[in-house]
């Protein structure tokens, strides 16, 4: 879904063979904020993860030490009234000692994505800034903001923090101008080769590289298809696995097939000796439902699939991906459907 696209919305299908084509969820453009509806702009952090998270716990596995992680939450989904939603716009949840996940409310615009939130001892990695440009309604950038001077006190002026994106789309890149001159702060560029430069990627899209955010050393490794500078995040310190808009649960956009393909075999096979204990991504558009996803721009989202997805799910995509071969085709699976455009 590049910004230059304009996806026509089509009847909304729910099986998994029919001549009837799937409905497609259209970009947000940076500009594309007036859609948004007034919803909270006050930041409040996850109360359930403030009870249940691990000190510091850590596993021991395949030898090294995995930073443990909670995903015991409610993400907040939306309401069937969003005039009378009380939800924040911004739902923070700490899912261990330096990650946060954070999601924007549903109300606030229907894509709500997922934004997550890497801390370094020197460096601060945010990856995605949201679906909406105005700071009132969401206020992206003081909510990071409040969340690193939390964590590293007095040393937060000798910490950067870097905003990257999981690939260029507006839904990703809306919140990018709150950070822009801000103190200590660099906003990684949206188009493949300022990606590629930024990360080192010498060989785009073969090159895997290592960014270190202060002995928080993290792979990158180039997934484009979906859109052209997609990039997947590969935390070893948690096994976190970040997938952006290339797999979710939900529709998987596919603007080139081939392209496509072989990012996903890249990925499978570059985890294949990885410990991964959760693959993310940026959208949950499935119900709890197997196969079933909610209609596009849809506000309320009250049996949601949940966020996580595990390496067996990357492993099902990349079997049915070459299963299906060169020409492209819709394929519904329990979690995920595969959606070429």
């Amino acid at each position: 879904m590049t910004k230059a696209i304009q996806l026509a919305i089509l009847s909304f299908f729910w099986g998994a063979c029919t001549s009837q084509a799937p409905q497609y969820r259209q970009p947000v453009n940076n500009q594309d904020v007036s859609q948004d509806t007034q919803g909270s702009a006050t930041p409040v952090p996850d109360e359930e993860v403030e009870e249940t998270l691990p000190e510091d716990e850590v596993d021991q596995v395949l030898g090294e030490q995995i930073e443990q992680g909670n995903l015991m939450v409610q993400w907040i989904h939306g309401s069937a009234d969003c005039n009378a939603d009380a939800n924040p716009a911004i739902q923070v949840h700490q899912y261990s000692k330096t990650v946060y996940i954070l999601r924007q409310n549903k109300c606030t615009n229907f894509e709500a994505p997922f934004i997550y939130l890497i801390l370094g001892e020197s460096k601060a990695l945010l990856l995605d800034s949201g679906a909406t440009a105005n700071a009132q309604t969401f206020p992206i950038q003081t909510m990071v903001s409040n969340i690193m001077n939390q964590h590293y006190g007095p040393q937060i002026g000798n910490v950067e923090l870097i905003v990257a994106h999981s690939h260029a789309h507006g839904d990703h890149t809306a919140g990018d101008g709150q950070f822009q001159g801000q103190d200590r702060t660099t906003v990684v560029g949206v188009s493949q080769a300022a990606v590629a430069e930024f990360f080192g990627i010498a060989d785009w899209p073969n090159q895997i590289v290592t960014y270190d955010l202060g002995n928080r050393p993290l792979s990158i490794v180039a997934i484009p298809g979906h859109e052209d500078a997609h990039i997947a995040v590969y935390d070893p310190k948690t096994a976190l696995v970040l997938t952006g808009d290339s797999l979710y649960p939900g529709r998987l956009y596919i603007n080139q097939w081939e392209t496509y393909r072989t990012s996903i075999t890249r990925m499978t096979n570059f985890f294949a000796d990885k410990e991964v204990r959760y693959v993310l991504g940026a959208h949950i558009e499935m119900s709890n439902t197997p196969g079933q996803d909610y209609p596009i721009r849809t506000t309320f989202q009250p049996d949601e699939h949940p966020l996580q997805l595990s390496i067996d799910t990357v492993k099902e995509l990349n079997t049915e991906l070459q299963g299906i071969g060169p020409n492209p085709m819709r394929k519904v699976n329990d979690s995920f459907i595969i959606t070429p455009l």
